[in-house]
């Protein structure tokens, strides 16, 4: 009976009264939201529209069942969308083609295994593991990316698909003769239009007497009624006839499960792509429902979300359709409609399949410049100089990292991009690491607290050294940690006592405790004794197996800083202040 109940989402039990109202409300505003953008991502992906739609109906509707987060928003997301092309270009498949088609079945199919093996092994604390320099960094420079995409909907000038950036604007100046004022003059109108749609028109609508909640809603409707308006005046016009290209036929109906995704084809050279694809998304998506949940003091389970997202790429792969994330900018719609629990996005999941059931013809004349504006007016907020610019002021590393990995994206490639990005931090965390901040401490006057001598007025004592490492130590560490005492040493001839004050470690690999031995012989052998200060339980614990005890002796590890001194400094000498 238990398991059948851990079966069941605990959000059941809550979805009644106003929470069933509320999630009903957010449900039908994000779906007015995802009908437009799902057909406009998929576009991006290089896939037909229906797709888009698709991608909105069963990965949602398993999510809510999987799922920790209560108001996160599952279906197409932008920068899995510029992935699924890239990977899809680079095998040479032509958009919506049948081979694209079923390239991007096999991405989700595959992004699906990944992270459900990562659910069932816990992987979920690797998502840390992407600095947010990084993430912002790749975000960034995938949102330039696409919307360079964009621009042969809105110009008329063709543009090499597969080609970095620099050769994009060299091919964009190259090709102006070719500009054609119609789907220039429509896709600004529009973008001008979704832009205006945001603060603008809340503000309006405030002023107008409307409540600022009333106002928000109707401002999240805005981008299906320009998408219905553009298409009603493409038709009545025939602005066909202008050179304006349109979405053309998308079929009716819901989409036919099918398991032909089992039988995977280029599956080994589309793997590094579903990678990528993966943990972006699973790290974009649990960045979203981590946010909104501390909104509400609500918990997320990073393990869990690895399973729900890992179930819902499989219902994508399962519907014929491409690779799904949590939205960033449906969640936040979801969640400021008011939603309660996953019932809401089970709701956006059912009105879309009625989209696509019964009201695909309307979409028959949507322009695609119109689709083009609602993808670069989506993806514009996401280039995030804000934190490159504190990121630069606070932490170089950090900042270089950032502006590496934004580079390799717009410059050489979207996955080299994120690599080298990953490989900076790692380097720089190594090189933070392999040389710990060591400081020489002495004790503030009338206290028990020991601080820098460096930036506090404190005592210490000729024949004693305290020397507080704020680091773990490590094999790749211990050699600056023993070249640094020596170097304290050489300055201070009359001291007898070394104490390492130990409170900032966590963790003494066995490559530092064999450090820590000989350091203690050779100092043995030169007057001056080793002891150790504040060591952690478990740390100590482990010490206790190895040989440093014998290498210390008896009575040199002590509770912490203070009882090592009043044991170290017995002969009542003055004390020399700094």
């Amino acid at each position: 009976m238990k398991s059948v109940r851990a079966l069941i989402p605990d959000w059941i039990s809550e979805c009644r009264g106003t929470s069933l109202r509320d999630d009903l409300l957010a449900g039908t505003i994000t779906a007015v939201l995802l009908v437009p953008q799902g057909m406009a991502l998929a576009l991006l992906a290089g896939l037909p529209p229906i797709l888009g739609l698709y991608a909105g109906i069963l990965p949602p509707i398993l999510y809510a069942l999987f799922g920790s987060s209560r108001t996160m928003a599952v279906g197409p997301a932008s920068v899995a969308a510029l992935l699924v092309a890239t990977a899809l270009g680079g095998l040479g498949h032509a958009p919506g083609s049948a081979e694209a088609i079923q390239g991007a079945i096999t991405l989700a199919a595959l992004s699906a295994v990944i992270l459900l093996a990562m659910g069932f092994l816990r992987l979920g604390a690797l998502a840390n593991y992407l600095s947010h320099p990084v993430l912002a960094g790749f975000v960034s420079g995938a949102a330039l990316v696409i919307i360079f995409s964009q621009l042969p909907q809105l110009t008329g000038v063709a543009l090499p698909r597969d080609a970095a950036l620099p050769e994009q604007l060299m091919a964009l100046i190259n090709g102006l003769a070719g500009l054609q004022p119609p789907l220039l003059l429509m896709g600004g109108c529009g973008m001008i239009l979704l832009f205006l749609a945001r603060t603008p028109l809340v503000l309006l609508l405030q002023k107008m007497g409307l409540q600022a909640g009333p106002a928000k809603l109707l401002s999240r409707c805005a981008p299906l009624m320009i998408v219905l308006l553009a298409t009603g005046l493409t038709a009545l016009l025939g602005l066909e006839r202008l050179g304006i290209p349109v979405v053309g036929d998308i079929p009716a109906g819901l989409p036919q499960p099918s398991l032909d995704f089992l039988h995977l084809t280029d599956w080994r050279a589309l793997l590094p792509a579903a990678l990528v694809i993966s943990i972006i998304g699973y790290v974009e998506s649990v960045s979203v429902a981590k946010a909104l949940a501390w909104r509400r003091r609500q918990r997320i389970d990073p393990n869990r979300e690895l399973l729900a997202l890992g179930a819902a790429n499989a219902g994508a792969a399962f519907s014929g359709t491409m690779p799904v994330a949590g939205g960033f900018a449906r969640s936040v719609v979801n969640f400021d409609a008011g939603a309660r629990t996953q019932f809401a996005g089970i709701v956006t999941a059912l009105l879309v399949a009625l989209t696509a059931l019964f009201l695909t013809p309307l979409f028959q004349s949507l322009p695609l410049p119109i689709l083009a504006a609602l993808i670069v007016v989506a993806v514009i907020p996401l280039i995030d100089l804000h934190t490159f610019r504190a990121a630069w002021h606070y932490d170089k590393a950090d900042g270089l990292a950032m502006l590496i990995t934004f580079l390799g994206v717009v410059l050489v490639d979207i996955e080299m991009g994120l690599l080298a990005g990953l490989c900076l931090s790692v380097i720089a965390l190594l090189w933070r690491t392999s040389h710990p901040h060591v400081a020489v401490v002495g004790r503030v006057p009338g206290t028990d607290y020991y601080r820098n001598v460096s930036r506090h007025e404190v005592e210490t004592w000729p024949n004693l050294l305290l020397l507080r490492i704020d680091e773990s130590l490590y094999f790749a560490n211990t050699a600056y940690v023993e070249q640094l005492v020596g170097n304290a040493l050489a300055q201070r001839p009359e001291v007898r006592h070394v104490v390492l004050i130990c409170t900032a470690m966590n963790h003494v690999d066995l490559s530092a405790v064999e450090t820590l031995q000989g350091m203690a012989l050779n100092l043995r052998e030169a007057g001056v004794t080793l002891h150790l200060a504040g060591v952690k339980g478990p740390i100590m614990d482990r010490l206790r197996t190895s040989g440093l005890m014998e290498a210390l002796g008896e009575g040199h590890i002590y509770f912490n800083t203070e009882q090592a001194v009043l044991d170290l400094v017995s002969q009542n000498r003055s004390p020399a202040h700094f």
